[in-house]
C-alpha cells in the first residue's frame, strides 16, 4: 500500500517537473549601462574617474579614450562634458 502511494504521488508530480524543466531560465537584471552619474562612477570621489571606475559601466569603458581628452588615464567632468557636446553636435550622417 506504501509503494503505490508513492508512484501515485510521483506521478502527480511529474507534469510539474516538465513544466519547470522546459521553462527557459531567465536573464539576471543587467543594470542600466547609460544614464549613469559622474558621480556614481566616481567611487573614491577625487573628481575624476579612473578606467577601474569606469569598468563599472561598458558604455563608458568602450568611451573612455575619447572621453579622455588630455590622455591622463583619467575622466574629469569638463571632459566628459566637452566630448558629449561634440556628439550632440555632429549632423546625423545620411
Amino acid at each position: 500500500m506504501k509503494s503505490s502511494s508513492v508512484v501515485v504521488a510521483v506521478a502527480a508530480l511529474l507534469p510539474i517537473a516538465a513544466a519547470i524543466a522546459q521553462t527557459p531560465p531567465t536573464e539576471p537584471a543587467q543594470p542600466e549601462q547609460k544614464g549613469v552619474t559622474f558621480e556614481s562612477l566616481d567611487t573614491d570621489s577625487d573628481g575624476r574617474i579612473s578606467k577601474t571606475e569606469a569598468a563599472a559601466n561598458a558604455h563608458v569603458t568602450a568611451q573612455f579614450t575619447r572621453y579622455d581628452q588630455n590622455g591622463d588615464g583619467f575622466l574629469e567632468r569638463e571632459e566628459v562634458i566637452s566630448a558629449n557636446k561634440g556628439t550632440a553636435e555632429k549632423p546625423p550622417q545620411q
